[in-house]
């Protein structure tokens, strides 16, 4: 009996995924709209606490999103059209760049081939997965009338929201009560998360402008959005300015931009985040990981964004459960051992 419970389970795990997959022309924009919505709610707030009307509050905030968005759309449109010309200048100096490599260990008798350097990495098809990678979000955020209605339509039920929240978080011991208090973490983490990132992408965007390195707009817009992937995400939105550093400055360039991507994530990640964050992760580094393969899988560059704040929702309903906890438990990790007085 309990196998085929088992078998049962994980066979509607299964048609309930590939559902997920196939609706994802669905979930995206809504995804995009909760999550802009979420980063919204402070500063429509900010609105109504200085006496600015309801309605109006909403439109201005709703105009705010229309111009980052614009904004955002267009840095990425110019930036990537830049650095679509530029691709075949940067392979070529590749290509110079191992031929040289090579040449220089030979002469130090080493025996190794050219196709055996390019079989550790090959730089330029880094370069081309994060063109694609933004040529692809940025599809999805141009998508922008369907993407702004929802925003619109959940910045309306705020109000109402609120007061649900208060009365569910008024009964923490009950399951609703405990998922309320998870949805108010998760928005939290949001808001907190965004801040840090936009910090961190102006800091990568100063410094590699500072330096001469190539389009460093885009390294910085990329820098915040990786920002969102713990860990690993800031390591990865380093590789590709470094890139770009030794192929057009030199190694000694290169060594400076790696050193201030180093100084940034480690200021900002280290010791920034979890000061402001404390617990509100407590995810295990692993399942951070492996949930950034899954709703990168699941939703493509949207899904791997929000990767955690999706994990941290799906660990929460499952404690609700007594035949879950185990698996949630499972999730936790020692994200920030620092807890805010």
């Amino acid at each position: 009996m309990g196998a085929t419970r088992t078998v049962l389970t994980l066979a509607g795990l299964v048609v309930v995924i590939a559902g997920l997959r196939a609706a994802g022309g669905f979930f995206l924009p809504l995804l995009a709209a909760m999550f802009i919505a979420v980063v919204s709610a402070p500063f429509l707030t900010w609105l109504e606490k200085v006496r600015v009307p309801r309605g109006l509050a909403i439109v201005l905030t709703i105009l705010l999103d229309v111009a980052v968005l614009a904004g955002l759309i267009a840095l990425v449109a110019t930036s990537l059209s830049g650095l679509s010309e530029a691709l075949p200048r940067y392979e070529r100096a590749i290509g110079e760049l191992i031929q040289t490599t090579v040449a220089s260990l030979r002469a130090r008798g080493l025996e190794i081939s050219e196709a055996d350097v390019r079989g550790l990495g090959d730089p330029a098809a880094v370069l081309k997965v994060i063109t694609e990678l933004l040529r692809e979000l940025s599809s999805i955020v141009s998508n922008a009338l369907l993407v702004v209605l929802l925003v619109a339509f959940m910045l309306f039920e705020l109000a109402s929201g609120r007061k649900k929240l208060a009365i569910l978080l008024g009964a923490p011991r009950g399951k609703v009560g405990k998922l309320a208090q998870a949805a108010a973490k998760v928005q939290r983490y949001l808001i907190v998360k965004t801040l840090l990132s936009i910090t961190t992408g102006l800091l990568f965007g100063l410094g590699l402008w500072l330096l001469g390195v190539d389009f460093p707009i885009l390294w910085g817009l990329l820098a915040f959005l990786f920002n969102y992937i713990p860990s690993i995400g800031p390591a990865l939105a380093t590789v590709p300015p470094v890139i770009i550093a030794l192929l057009t400055l030199g190694p000694g360039p290169a060594l400076a931009a790696t050193g201030g991507c180093l100084v940034v994530n480690v200021a900002v990640g280290n010791v920034a985040e979890p000061r402001l964050m404390g617990e509100a992760l407590g995810l295990s580094t692993l399942v951070v990981f492996t949930s950034m393969l899954f709703w990168g899988w699941l939703w493509g560059p949207v899904g791997a964004l929000l990767a955690v704040p999706l994990t941290m929702l799906l660990r929460n309903a499952l404690e609700t459960s007594e035949e879950t906890q185990w698996i949630a438990s499972a999730q936790n990790g020692a994200y920030a051992s620092y807890r805010p007085e």
